[in-house]
């Protein structure tokens, strides 16, 4: 599903895929009929796949059900080496040489960090970011609070709507587009050309990213909290004040951080719905890469990597990643 929906690799190296065809019949033919019903076999494919996945995912409980506890395999001597080898060649591949050929690219324009433009790239960035990871937040809580506890078709229906992780961000945004324009044909507003558009398809795009650190906490949540609370006279709203959300707490902290790293680099439904002036660092590496300026992309990339490896970093700490290491 992430090979399908990916745009900004087969566009950099000029391959038709869906996701490509999609952009240029929008916002190159001015299309936007032909570029629904492009999304909407693309999305069609993307439903086979789901339902496949769901039932993989059946026939994987079911066996790991009646199979006995995993017992750990402590590997030493050349098995130890093996491991460690190929973990490492992951790192030197995907983070070392990359962040090196970054380095040495973007050295010679650092300077341009401090000028108006990057820090523009930088503050849209971030700021769209920090309010796309709010609005997916609060989505995922609510997903929760109506999926807690409940049976089992009322949980179907939120995992479907948590399917949103699944959807090419060009097909999310022309479903958007086309469902806001004609809206603000009815209505008289102008909700497709705003920031409002954007964010909401982040949320839509991220709520699963959200919701999964919300589903683990609440999982641990004993029932009878609740119960204590409402002997004491606690109305609902002041049980969800002050039993539920503080119990949430590092939950609703590690969905802020996972929905902020993804929606910083997501790409293609920002590029297409973002409104004029609104670029951010992942849509001006695309403008550099596709016109073959590969040393002058390195700069918004660096950056992005940096603004990206924070979160990432907090959230280790949290888990306990880095005391565990240490």
């Amino acid at each position: 599903m992430e090979t399908l929906a990916d745009f900004g690799a087969v566009a950099t190296f000029g391959l038709e895929t869906f996701t490509t065809a999609i952009y240029r019949t929008w916002l190159g033919m001015f299309d936007l009929q032909a570029a629904t019903q492009l999304a909407s076999l693309l999305m069609l494919f993307m439903l086979v796949l789901i339902l496949a996945e769901r039932a993989t995912r059946s026939s994987r409980a079911r066996a790991t059900e009646r199979r006995p506890n995993p017992r750990r395999i402590q590997l030493r001597g050349p098995q130890a080496a093996l491991a460690a080898a190929a973990m490492g060649l992951v790192v030197l591949l995907a983070v070392v040489i990359p962040g090196v050929q970054l380095l040495l690219w973007a050295g010679p324009s650092l300077g341009e960090l401090l000028t108006p433009r990057y820090l523009q790239l930088i503050g849209n960035t971030m700021l769209l970011g920090a309010a796309g990871a709010a609005l997916t937040v609060v989505a995922g809580l609510a997903l929760l609070m109506a999926t807690w506890r409940a049976p089992r078709r009322t949980m179907l229906l939120g995992e479907l709507a948590a399917t949103g992780y699944a959807i090419p961000g060009t097909v999310l945004a022309v479903a958007l587009m086309l469902a806001l324009t004609g809206l603000d044909a009815a209505l008289g507003t102008t909700l497709a050309g705003g920031l409002l558009v954007l964010v909401l398809a982040y949320a839509i795009r991220f709520v699963r990213a959200a919701w999964g650190p919300l589903e683990g906490v609440a999982a641990r949540i004993r029932p009878e909290y609740f119960e204590v609370a409402r002997s004491l006279g606690a109305t609902p709203g002041e049980r969800f004040r002050r039993v539920m959300l503080p119990l949430l707490r590092p939950g609703l902290i590690t969905a802020f951080l996972l929905a902020l790293v993804e929606i910083a680099k997501e790409m293609p439904a920002t590029l297409m719905l973002r409104p004029f002036g609104w670029d951010t660092l992942a849509v001006r590496i695309f403008e550099l890469t596709v016109e073959g300026q590969w040393e002058r992309a390195a700069l918004p990339a660096l950056v992005l990597v940096v603004l990206g490896a924070i979160p990432a970093i907090l959230l280790m700490r949290r888990s306990g990643i880095t005391g565990a290491g240490s």
